[in-house]
Formats: structure tokens, sequence, C-alpha cells
């Protein structure tokens, strides 16, 4: 039992440093936190987002740039709950999109997989695509009056 209490603690601290790492912008510090033959998933990206990624050196470059498009980045975690190598965090994000105009501000609810050296092996990203979508230029929503 104290093992796989162990095994939990690890896997969110990596989720907390997961976010923290893309607060200070270090992707190539982020990337280290990834499996060599990850999969990464946007299951609601719709069109505007790749539907699977597959292995590291893709999601690298899927996130490389991500960083640059915003003055800050705030991912303030509000729950994360564990089930033997799986992590569920929900968090928000609270983002100045560069020149300080605008704030992409999102909740995320995000299924972290982790492998027995506690590298992220399978991640699911579920957020809210009509604000992604339109705060980052990608879509845009008319709402029908009824």
């Amino acid at each position: 039992m104290a093992v796989e209490s162990d095994v939990a603690t690890r896997n969110v601290e990596t989720v907390r440093t997961y976010l923290r790492l893309l607060e200070e912008k270090d992707i190539d510090a982020w990337i280290t936190l990834w499996a060599e033959d990850a999969d990464h998933y946007y299951p609601f990206g719709t069109r505007m987002f790749p539907a699977h990624l597959a292995g590291r050196a893709a999601i690298y470059e899927r996130w490389k740039d991500t960083p640059g498009m915003f003055d800050s980045l705030s991912f303030p975690i509000r729950e994360t709950w564990t089930d033997g190598d799986t992590v569920i965090a929900r968090f928000d994000s609270n983002n100045v999109m560069k020149g300080g105009v605008k704030r992409y501000q999102n909740t995320y609810v995000c299924i972290f997989k982790f492998d027995e050296d506690g590298r992220i092996c399978e991640y699911r990203e579920y957020f809210d695509p009509i604000i992604a979508g339109v705060d980052y230029g990608f879509a845009e929503v008319k709402y029908l009056q009824q």
C-alpha cells in the first residue's frame, strides 16, 4: 500500500511540475517529463488541434512555440484524483495573450497516465474548444437566437 501511495504522490508531483514548467515557459525541461513513445490526445480539439500526437518528438513540435503566444501563463490546480498509474487533474488557465490585450481563460480536466519510470506515457486534454478556438483566433462563433 505504501508503494502505491508513493507512486501516486510522485505522479501528482509530476503533474504539478508539468504545469509549473509551462508557466515558466521551459518547454525543453517540460518535454523531459514525457516518455519517448508517449501519446497525447485532444478528444475535443475538433479540427483546431490534432486529435493525436504520437511520440515525444511530435509532442515537442506541437508545443515548442505555444509559450511564445503568451506574456504570462498560470495554471492553478483545483483538484487531483489518483488511481494506480493515472492522475486526473482539474485546473484552470489564466493566461495573458501576447501584447497583454487579451486573456485566455479556460478550465481543463486532463488525464495523465504514467509509465513505471514516472514519465507521462498517455495524456488526454479536455477543455472548452469554443473558448480556445475564439481566443486563439481559430474560429468564430455566432450564437443563433431562438
